[in-house]
């Protein structure tokens, strides 16, 4: 039986350039809380493993050798052999959520740590899987981090993560923040909704907060997460923190606030405006244009029926075959990504 099989699990869920990071680089630097980088490893393995309660050594190699495929899992600062060795000690009567611990305490955070009282998981997929987790994590709670969604596209712009449509990454953010709003009702009280905006006006305020809803104690210095720089060069590819972790060497500023005021044109806010709808208020945003137009929503149209495309392939898919769902999740986002774009060159 593992040791400590009952350390509790939270995450962070969102839209990907919302704050996630941070937020996971705040816990990072608490003491009590083991949260490794992003790898959605849990579920992608669950349709494989999730059911096993008796694991042979040659089963556990094959976890292992599995885990190993994991999008990003080669990004942790892991020792494998260590690793390998404490996974096949479990050989025997373990659940699946076991061999999942034994992974997330694994990894080396760049931060001192004490006794582990949550494990942290930050994957802006899990979103749409919450009852999945619900089922592995009866206690899990989750914290779903939102941002003004024009920032949000002005944000994706800048990176190589999505295609940079306004009227699919708006939809993406509308979709996600449904899901999660639907999910908090069945799971009442086990949910935290936070704007990046308050938690870079108001740092300390926030952070208490959710200290608070996780039973936790509140540590200032968290707010030191980014002096571990010269650290973080040193353990990991300088490609790695250009693209995904540049700006957490700073203080929480406010400073990427309200940029898309003067990056986006007339007719992408329109367009974003009109795609997001009343959520945008339901999460706190005031919309510049609120009348409809059947001229922005055809311009909108394409990007809609992407996004929907892709989310109903993911829900196909999802019941497929383990190796077969596995390289079709990992090749078909980057195929469609590709024929979207050749067929809407122009970016609205």
């Amino acid at each position: 039986m593992v040791q400590n099989s009952n350390i509790p699990v939270f995450f962070i869920i969102g839209r990907p350039r919302t704050g996630t990071t941070l937020l996971q680089s705040l816990f990072d630097a608490h003491p009590n809380i083991q949260i490794p980088w992003e790898c959605q490893f849990v579920l992608n393995l669950y349709p494989r493993y999730g059911e096993i309660s008796n694991w042979s050594e040659d089963l556990l190699e094959q976890f292992y050798a599995d885990l190993l495929t994991q999008w990003q899992f080669s990004t942790w600062n892991i020792n494998h052999e260590k690793l390998k060795n404490e996974l096949l000690l479990c050989a025997g009567d373990n659940t699946y959520r076991q061999i999942c611990q034994v992974v997330y305490l694994n990894h080396i955070s760049l931060y001192p740590k004490g006794d582990i009282e949550w494990i942290g998981d930050k994957n802006h997929g899990y979103t749409i899987y919450t009852d999945r987790l619900k089922k592995l994590y009866p206690e899990a709670k989750f914290i779903y981090v939102l941002r003004d969604y024009r920032d949000n596209f002005d944000s994706v712009k800048r990176v190589d993560f999505e295609v940079p449509v306004v009227s699919l990454v708006t939809y993406k953010w509308k979709y996600f923040f449904k899901k999660a709003l639907a999910a908090s009702e069945r799971y009442p009280g086990d949910f935290y909704f936070l704007r990046y905006e308050d938690l870079a006006a108001e740092p300390e305020r926030i952070f208490k907060e959710i200290c608070t809803f996780l039973g936790i104690k509140y540590l200032p210095s968290v707010f030191d997460f980014y002096k571990v720089k010269a650290k973080a060069e040193e353990t990991y590819p300088t490609d790695i923190l250009e693209k995904h972790h540049k700006s957490l060497f700073n203080p929480i500023n406010t400073s990427r606030l309200g940029l898309w005021k003067k990056s986006m044109s007339e007719k992408q806010v329109r367009i974003a405006d009109l795609v997001a709808g009343s959520f945008a208020e339901k999460a706190g945003y005031k919309r510049k244009y609120r009348n409809y137009s059947l001229w922005i929503a055809l311009l909108a149209a394409p990007g809609i029926f992407y996004a929907k495309t892709i989310y109903l392939l993911t829900c196909i898919i999802d019941r497929f075959p383990y190796r077969l769902r596995e390289k079709l999740l990992s090749k078909g986002p980057l195929f469609l990504a590709r024929l979207f774009t050749s067929l809407f060159r122009k970016r609205a």
